[in-house]
């Protein structure tokens, strides 16, 4: 085998902190918190975080803690 190579082979990594990869259904999108969506609406460049008691996501601008759907904070 060549050293130049590539690898082809993607062995996955066995456990993931989201716990997405524990379930078999699809995440959420729950959206942009209000304060994103006065910024801006589009959603573009926000930073995604898991809410675990959802079971999805959430996107914000800000280093906000408290998920747009439940309350939940962390």
């Amino acid at each position: 085998m060549d050293d130049d190579a590539p690898a082809t082979k993607v062995i996955g990594f066995p456990y993931a902190r989201s716990g997405l990869a524990k379930t078999r259904s699809k995440s959420r999108n729950l959206g942009l918190t209000a304060m994103s969506k006065a910024v801006a609406p589009s959603g573009t460049g926000a930073r995604g975080h898991w809410c675990k008691s959802c079971k999805g996501i959430w996107y914000s601008y800000f280093g906000e803690a408290e998920c747009p759907a439940c309350g939940r904070r962390g």
